[in-house]
């Protein structure tokens, strides 16, 4: 998964006497580095070769899974029966509120949510102020005896209704809870998707991405829906990143809505149970074992290679302090005191021996200082840090005073590319502890963006680039999935 080849470290190192050098000139400082990579001593971690006896044993039960599975490994399974009704949903857009302007984009109604009577029937574009009094809904200051209203087109037509100034396709539930307002758009599958695809993805990817992202969006909302988690507060899902994040009509493009249409009714099912699409920005250079960040083995989320070399979240780097690596761990309920050293090492449940997942990220981080020694998930040191990915090496940096009659001689040394100007430097670990004086810089030197399972957002970028059509980006990223039309 981290292509950390060659050339990048001699790049890497190339910098680094380019810096020196600098700092020798100015009589200061060199730089020293040292460097922790994950179960692998002094060596990069790379994309990995997969173990081929067990991809044999799994190609296997992969095969005798597809045929349980309905047959259809590859392609669109279509749906035989005509005259599906849609999906729809119920998507919260706000809570705990005083009040909400609604409208409609041409004549639209208020009616009640449960006799049904129109309440109020109004011209297009009229602003209404709705609000909670004596724990019913009022219109405009007009008490009525209803605490559900639903704002809709006229005769229930397809309509655009505005809350707050923002247009939502379908319909509007106002409740009250007794003091407080919750606003709820209901609308079809198919109109929320157009709402979350340009939001999730850029509109200005290629065709086939947008399709892939657009099942992989509808899959995951259905997913979602069937395993209730908002169901006790009244609606299916949420508008956030923690469902997906839906942004209304505001969001939407020619392109995405493109993309929508043409993959109408598809999601993605394992063994007849809609799947958890998860899907991130960027896999760094392969996506993740669902087992392996969650702890919940998913025969649909295995590890897959993908080309994330263009990605502008394929290299990055995080530095800290000692000392800001000591509160971060102690406002996580982490701390260990003074830090003394860091290593990289396996979670005993992980099955782990080398601290690294095959893919490349890091299992387990081991911080030990003055007051004990802590060991966090790679996972759990991605959120306490702020991390990009769980993929990445731990390295210091630090600065080394240098003798003042020595400057010229190891000035001229340097500008002569020698490595001995810099034998006072540390050497990288070799699967040992870094030790931790509390002068250096703590440098994370990370590939790609998220959790690493499902979809990688950049990957399937660059197979649409390069020709792969929706379905085969999305039967790589989810193992032995069926696409089916559901309508």
């Amino acid at each position: 998964m981290e292509r950390y080849k060659g050339r990048r470290l001699q790049g890497m190192f190339a910098a680094v006497m380019a810096m020196a050098f600098f700092l020798f000139q100015l009589g200061i400082a060199e730089a020293g580095v040292s460097t922790l990579y994950p179960g692998a001593g002094n060596r990069p971690p790379k994309t990995p070769e997969w173990n081929v006896e067990k991809g044999k044993e799994e190609k296997n039960v992969s095969a005798k899974a597809a045929e349980q599975n309905g047959g259809a490994a590859k392609g669109v399974k279509k749906l035989d029966k005509k005259n599906v009704p849609m999906t729809m949903l119920s998507v919260m857009l706000g809570e705990g509120l005083a009040s909400a302007s609604v409208s409609g984009i041409s004549d639209f109604e208020v009616v009640d949510g449960n006799a049904g009577k129109v309440l109020e029937s109004c011209g297009a574009n009229k602003s209404l102020n709705i609000t909670v009094d004596g724990s019913y809904i009022a219109i405009n200051g007009k008490k009525t005896k209803s605490r559900i209203v639903t704002v809709q087109a006229k005769n229930g037509a397809d309509g655009v209704m505005k809350y707050n100034g923002s247009s939502y396709r379908g319909s509007l539930r106002l409740t009250s809870d007794g003091v407080r307002l919750q606003v709820l758009n209901q609308l079809s599958l198919e109109d929320y998707v157009k709402g979350v695809l340009p939001s999730e993805m850029s509109p200005g990817w290629h065709g086939e991405a947008l399709k892939a992202q657009a099942v992989a969006a509808r899959t995951f909302a259905l997913y979602n829906r069937s395993k209730g988690g908002h169901k006790a507060v009244g609606y299916d899902l949420c508008g956030s990143s923690h469902c997906q994040v839906y942004s209304g009509m505001a969001a939407e493009t020619a392109a995405t809505n493109s993309a929508v249409d043409a993959t109408r009714g598809q999601v993605m099912y394992y063994e007849h149970q809609v799947i958890y699409a998860a899907f991130h920005s960027s896999s760094g250079g392969a996506t993740e074992n669902s087992e392996d960040v969650w702890g919940v083995y998913q025969p649909y989320l295995r590890s897959v290679t993908d080309d994330d070399s263009k990605s502008p979240y394929h290299n990055w780097t995080a530095k800290f302090t000692v000392v800001q690596v000591e509160k971060q761990l102690a406002s996580a309920g982490k701390g260990v005191g003074t830090l003394k050293s860091i290593s990289l090492s396996p979670i005993s449940s992980s099955g782990s021996v080398t601290g690294r997942t095959a893919s490349g990220r890091a299992y387990g981080v081991k911080f030990t200082g003055s007051s004990g020694t802590v060991t966090i998930t790679g996972e759990q040191a991605r959120t306490i840090f702020g991390l990009k990915s769980a993929m990445f090496n731990v390295r210091t940096e630090r600065s080394v005073k240098l003798p003042a009659a020595e400057n010229s001689k190891k000035t001229a040394a340097a500008s002569k590319g020698s490595q001995g100007t810099f034998s006072e430097a540390p050497a990288a670990m070799n699967g040992s502890a870094m030790k931790i004086n509390g002068s250096e810089t703590i440098v994370f030197d990370g590939h790609g963006f998220g959790h690493g399972l499902g979809l990688a957002q950049y990957g399937a970028k660059a197979m649409a680039d390069k020709g792969s059509k929706y379905d085969d980006i999305l039967h790589h990223y989810y193992t032995d999935v069926v696409i089916q039309e559901i309508y």
